[in-house]
């Protein structure tokens, strides 16, 4: 049996103070979870199409962060993913400058998500959520700006395989 227990911190001082968190799992020993503990967080992990696609459109755009700076992570890849099946349909990488390029995109409901190649293997950006809500209701070219919100502290579901 596995416990997940959250953990706040608190720093006090001249009338303000700052918390921060952290999930830790602990097993029935009372020991850490060994780090590749298939978390339940990555089998419940309930994900919905986040991109509306009305017409089919030649698709492309760009990755920022929330300061307006261009996501450049080593090997950052976007895909669009059939929900249902979780099948990748279409993939493509960001340049130096975070644009991609998926190419043509059939109307419909999609997952679009961002990941990158770390250690041979795909994996979530590192302390990010995954886009919301994206629609391409234009005629044959749709380019989007998409933000990338950085949560900034390590919540289990990061360390799962993207969805």
């Amino acid at each position: 049996m596995r416990r997940w227990l959250p953990v706040l911190v608190l720093f006090v001082g001249l009338g303000s103070f700052v918390s921060f968190s952290q999930t830790i799992c602990l097993g029935s020993d009372g020991k850490p979870c060994p780090p590749d503990t298939n978390m339940r967080w990555c089998e419940d992990e309930k994900v919905l199409p986040n991109l509306s696609i009305a017409k089919p459109v030649m698709l492309s755009g760009i990755l920022l962060d929330e300061s307006g700076a261009p996501i450049v992570f080593d090997k950052t890849l976007v895909q669009i993913k059939d929900q249902k099946t979780n099948k990748v349909l279409l993939s493509a990488s960001l340049d130096e400058r975070g644009h991609f390029n998926l190419g043509p995109v059939p109307a419909g409901e999609f997952r679009f998500i961002a990941i990158w190649l770390k250690d041979g293997k795909l994996q979530r950006l590192p302390t990010t959520d995954q886009p919301k809500d994206l629609f391409c209701s234009v005629d044959k070219e749709c380019n989007l700006t998409i933000v990338i919100h950085f949560h900034g502290s390590d919540n289990p579901i990061d360390f799962c395989p993207p969805k």
